[in-house]
């Protein structure tokens, strides 16, 4: 155990310092933070914008951050946590002291996590801060409301990354096999009949929504064919957090036993 906790700290700390010096750690900074922009933009083209800030506010978190900048973020960092050392031949070098392999991927996803979660914080208290400057949104009495939306992206974060992470290991094309589950499965299921929404991780971030004392604005839903129709099966909040956190646990465990199973080439084998 001393030498599982000894690997992930050194492999976490080290996977950490690598992510900070990127370039495309501080490229995805500013794209997450564009958000910030669009209140001064509303105010200055559409003052009038002020006097529903609140649910534009919130329009914005859960539409741009926890639907879309949350998942993207996982997408880019998951699935290249491990399949970049892969393809490059270079994670036998982390194998080579005898190190536990499962050590070595929770210390990458434990790294992918702080980073992640560490930027789009940053981002959703900015963009807090320019609602509050130029639409003058109220700051007291929303900050259950950031807390809750700051929670809920950390959870969801966790889910699809956990969710790239496996994926990474499992196929050599983990960018589109991801997307199209993420940007495809998930954005189509709402045409499918049955309880196929409950093979999505969408469902359940959805359902875990912070309550809200306005009416929330919703995506304009697509009228299909009355043989098309599906009757929607809600799940409670307890339901919901525990199977993301079922399945972020069981795609960790996907991803530990696929890299303990394998065996990896090294730059040299590869002719």
């Amino acid at each position: 155990m001393g030498l599982f906790a000894k690997v992930f700290a050194s492999i976490a700390t080290f996977t950490t310092y690598l992510y900070l010096r990127r370039r495309r750690t501080w490229i995805m900074a500013a794209l997450i933070a564009l958000p910030a922009l669009l209140p001064p933009l509303g105010a200055y083209y559409r003052p009038e914008i002020a006097e529903e800030n609140i649910e534009v506010f919130d329009a914005v978190v859960q539409f741009m951050y926890l639907l879309t900048l949350t998942p993207l973020t996982a997408l880019v960092y998951g699935c290249s946590l491990l399949s970049e050392e892969i393809e490059g031949r270079t994670l036998p070098l982390l194998l080579s002291r005898a190190a536990p392999r499962s050590a070595i991927v929770l210390g990458k996803y434990a790294a992918f996590s702080v980073v992640s979660i560490a930027l789009l914080l940053a981002s959703v208290l900015l963009t807090f801060a320019s609602f509050a400057y130029f639409l003058k949104l109220p700051v007291g009495e929303n900050l259950a409301l950031v807390g809750r939306y700051v929670l809920l992206i950390a959870i969801t974060l966790l889910a699809y990354g956990a969710f790239c992470v496996a994926i990474s290991t499992l196929t050599r094309r983990p960018v589109v096999v991801s997307a199209l589950f993420i940007f495809g499965w998930e954005k189509l299921v709402v045409a499918l009949p049955g309880y196929a929404d409950f093979l999505t991780l969408q469902k359940y971030v959805l359902r875990l929504l912070p309550e809200a004392t306005f009416n929330r604005v919703e995506i304009e839903k697509v009228d299909l064919p009355p043989e098309l129709m599906r009757a929607v099966y809600p799940v409670s909040e307890g339901f919901s957090l525990c199977a993301l956190a079922a399945t972020t646990a069981v795609f960790l465990i996907v991803a530990c036993l696929v890299v303990r199973s394998r065996e990896f080439a090294t730059a040299g084998d590869a002719g």
